[in-house]
């Protein structure tokens, strides 16, 4: 059943955490036609033919918002998002969409989908649409007017907004990213952006701040990907500097130094695997017939040369690197979600946010309960404008998770050491438009209910 709101239930025994707030209580919340009818915090009789689904005493909060993800309209993505309680997906990233963005649309309308999306317009897939197949060359005056109307078309056709990758498209001059940056902000849409690979990092992170000087709201992507160490520190500074002068941005990153991507791309040329830096003792494969497997440089060139699409897996960076990330206080909680055959890839889209949860704040203490919620619901629906998302209140959307706090964990592992695709635990019931996409921990068959945002 696709898109169609629920009739109605009431959702009993809760310990209910509103971000919005900050309330926490013991309470009840009815919902009808995709919205939070009613909040009660003490004894309710059943509305007419609702029907009752039982907490168990479980933590309630607001569906997961999910900043970063390449979902696209891959059921098994969107699947894995939804047994995390991901009830919305933001998409399109790292420059990377469909071409064809109404037939994507149209696709996504007819089929259904577990959760809410919306898809963004991609640099790169816009670049190669004016004509620019050569991600290692600027584009002309000629690609670059083209490049500029196919952004326009886009927006007017629904994309919520363009994404940049620039680590993926090195020949995209600074000229370029600000002539379509300020494109997108003129039509009143945000920017989000996968930095370029610089030898000064923080020269990467001054291009992508410089765009909120016209005034346009930016999303940093995945922050732990593109910085660590000492360089993580210093361009969190940068950002708190720009933040201080007005400008309008925003951070996500994922839970994990390690990150996954095609084999074929700039981020892993030759250039890159030669460099003084690089290790091959942390570089795996994700996918293919290495899959699980740390590569030599024989096993590397074979894939590159032979299955560019396949992806690899490399970690440069230390665990406290996380810690570092999430000290400033809004970055938002992302995945960086994508499609791979089943029991390869990478864990991050089927563990991030139990995971997140156990460590900063179950086991480390760096986060209180009621921030590392925010940080997955109600930060990420003010950053994306979604005003009915995030929060527990009435007329909102019932969009909703309910959490067995004490067995929430994360099960999904690296391939080679774990299973990359298998769920976490303590997700008990998840609602998606007011209709139940999971309960008590089961996926209900046949309920397709996001809508495309």
């Amino acid at each position: 059943m696709t898109g169609t709101a629920d009739a109605g239930c009431l959702i009993t025994n809760a310990r209910i955490l509103d971000p919005e707030s900050g309330a926490v209580f013991y309470g009840s919340l009815a919902v009808s036609g995709g919205k939070i009818a009613a909040i009660y915090s003490g004894p309710v009789r059943k509305p007419n033919g609702a029907r009752v689904v039982d907490a168990g005493g479980g933590l309630l909060v607001p569906g997961f918002i999910d900043t970063h993800a390449h979902t696209d309209n891959d059921m098994g993505c969107a699947e894995k998002l939804l047994a995390m309680g991901v009830t919305t997906a933001y998409s399109g990233n790292c420059g990377m969409s469909p071409e064809d963005l109404p037939d994507f649309f149209a696709r996504f309308r007819k089929q259904g989908y577990p959760v809410h999306q919306a898809e963004q317009a991609g640099h790169s897939a816009l670049r190669k649409a004016s004509g620019q197949d050569n991600v290692y060359a600027p584009l002309n005056t000629a690609q670059t007017r083209k490049l500029k109307a196919l952004a326009e078309e886009a927006f007017a056709a629904g994309a919520a907004g363009l994404s940049f990758g620039l680590e993926y498209t090195p020949g995209a001059l600074p000229e370029e990213v600000r002539e379509l940056a300020e494109c997108a902000f003129a039509a009143g849409k945000t920017v989000s952006i996968h930095t370029r690979l610089c030898p000064n990092p923080e020269d990467s992170i001054e291009e992508a701040l410089r765009l909120c000087e016209s005034g346009g709201r930016v999303i940093i992507s995945h922050l732990v990907y593109m910085y660590l160490g000492d360089s993580l520190k210093r361009v969190l500074d940068r950002i708190e500097a720009y933040r201080a002068k007005g400008a309008d941005i925003w951070i996500d990153s994922g839970m994990y130094t390690a990150f996954a991507t095609f084999a074929g791309t700039p981020v892993f040329d030759e250039s890159v695997v030669s460099g003084k830096n690089f290790n091959f003792a942390k570089l795996r494969a994700a996918t293919g017939k290495y899959a699980g497997q740390y590569l030599d440089r024989e096993k590397y060139l074979d894939v590159r040369g032979n299955s560019p699409n396949d992806s690899f897996i490399y970690d440069p960076g230390r665990p406290e690197d996380i810690f570092t990330a999430y000290s400033l206080s809004d970055v938002m909680v992302s995945t960086d979600c994508m499609g791979y055959p089943r029991g390869q890839g990478h864990p991050q889209g089927a563990a991030t946010y139990p995971y997140f949860f156990r460590l900063l704040v179950k086991e480390t203490s760096r986060l209180s309960l009621l921030d590392a919620v925010r940080r997955c619901t109600f930060t990420p629906a003010r950053a994306l404008g979604l005003d009915g998302k995030g929060r527990i209140s009435a007329g909102a959307d019932a969009d909703l998770v309910v959490l067995d706090w004490e067995r929430l964990r994360e099960r999904a592992g690296f391939p080679g050491s774990g299973d990359p695709d298998a769920e976490p635990e303590g997700i008990i019931h998840v609602f998606v438009n007011g209709r139940q996409a999971i309960e008590n921990g089961k996926r209900v068959p046949g309920i397709l209910a996001g809508a495309l945002l």
